[in-house]
């Protein structure tokens, strides 16, 4: 049974293209409907991310891609011909390996980037419950998955911090341990800022305190963190309070100088604090890195560390790659025998029947013998109908190309008189 995957994605075609396409998780019940309605389709499953979307198929036939392509077309609302400028098209093992690098995200703009997964067990679970789930897909998914579990284990490639953002998140933890409980000052309402403050909330803070120029963006900015705004020219208490500081202002002076940090860590009880300067020019005085049990990072030592820590992805891929090109040659070898097993199983009922019908013939005609004998010719019998069998077998289990195997299938079955 053929597997197709019919899709566009961040390398292939542009935003406004993916957009046309994308599926919001509300509209995913009808949308996989209209696929798995598509004439000689028997499973389908359809991954919609910002980045890409696939259509994803059992089929009976290789010309179901033709409609698919013609679906896609109409819900892009274009010309077939320019869909077409866009679209990639995988068959068979070359579906079983994307989807591995998909979901072990080895084909994300981050390599190694772990949202994807969750994405990839989504968008399969949602064909689930909505029962376009068919046999092969559900084997596909169920190994889709523990490859890219298996690839994160195995090379931890997801572990390093490869944006700035992400960067400061793991340099925090690696001075506070946990985040759990922690308090953030956030001066300036920078897109940076409020990604790393973003990345921060998500490991449990206790507070976020947000400190602009203009107060009624602060307002509106703590609001989205929960957290609470704070007047700009108030912020020297919460140096002594606050456990992490974000500088992301447009001010051309230091904003945060040492003296601020030499009272701040009076009263601080031996409590590091860990600042992170993501403003040229600098708003926190550099000097501040020397003061003992201050931490201070800027720009460039965020980038430095995820452009490391991007290398070590790339090395890791390498790894991530051998580890899914074993992986879809052993499931395709498992598909492979699966699929034989019907014709294998009634080709040896077959010859089993006219061994045993022709045995009895020949015992009938030699007359009397003892226990040993008749042991002795059905071992033979037995053996000679195996080695029969031994060809053909190895022959349907080895086919990799569906085309192959069925023909193979087809004409072992003519051969041999199957139904």
């Amino acid at each position: 049974m053929p597997l197709i995957a019919v899709g566009v994605n961040h390398r292939t075609a542009p935003v406004d293209v993916r957009e046309r396409l994308s599926v919001a998780p509300a509209r995913m019940p009808e949308t996989l409907d209209e696929l798995r309605a598509l004439d000689g389709v028997d499973g389908a499953a359809v991954l919609s991310t910002c980045n890409r979307v696939e259509a994803i198929v059992s089929a009976t036939r290789e010309d179901v891609i033709e409609p698919i392509v013609d679906w896609l077309t109409q819900r892009a609302g274009t010309a077939r011909s320019e869909l077409e400028k866009h679209v990639y098209i995988l068959r068979h093992g070359d579906v079983l390996k994307h989807l591995f690098r998909v979901a072990s995200g080895l084909d994300s703009m981050i390599v190694g980037e772990p949202q994807i997964g969750g994405q990839v067990r989504a968008a399969f679970l949602a064909s689930r419950e909505c029962g376009t789930l068919d046999s092969l897909l559900s084997q596909v998914f169920d190994q889709t998955m523990r490859v890219a579990k298996r690839v994160r284990t195995d090379t931890g490639i997801g572990e390093h911090a490869v944006s700035v953002p992400y960067a400061a998140v793991e340099l925090a933890k690696k001075i506070f341990g946990d985040l759990h409980g922690l308090q953030v000052l956030l001066l300036g309402a920078g897109e940076m800022g409020e990604l790393t403050a973003e990345h921060l909330s998500a490991f449990g803070l206790e507070q976020i305190f947000v400190a602009n120029r203009s107060y009624d963006r602060a307002i509106e900015l703590a609001e989205r963190f929960h957290g609470q705004a704070v007047k700009f020219e108030g912020i020297e208490p919460y140096l002594a309070t606050c456990d992490i500081v974000i500088a992301s202002t447009a001010a051309p002076h230091f904003v945060v100088e040492s003296e601020h940090v030499h009272r701040a860590l009076a009263t601080r009880r031996r409590r590091n604090l860990f600042l992170i300067d993501l403003c040229v020019p600098r708003n926190i005085e550099p000097a501040i890195a020397d003061i003992d049990g201050a931490y201070l990072y800027n720009i460039d030592d965020l980038q430095h560390v995820a452009d490391t820590n991007r290398e070590l992805r790339l090395q890791k891929a390498g790894e991530a790659e051998q580890i899914v090109d074993r992986e879809v040659d052993a499931f395709r070898r498992r598909l492979t025998a699966q699929d034989a097993v019907p014709t294998i199983v009634e080709l040896q009922a077959r010859l089993e029947a006219i061994r045993s019908a022709e045995l009895e013939k020949c015992l009938r005609k030699i007359g009397p013998m003892n226990a040993d004998q008749r042991a002795a010719i059905e071992q033979l019998t037995t053996q000679m109908v195996n080695k029969i069998l031994h060809y053909p077998i190895l022959q349907l289990k080895e086919a990799e190309e569906p085309a192959e195997r069925e023909t193979l299938r087809k004409t072992i079955r003519k051969i041999f008189g199957l139904r």
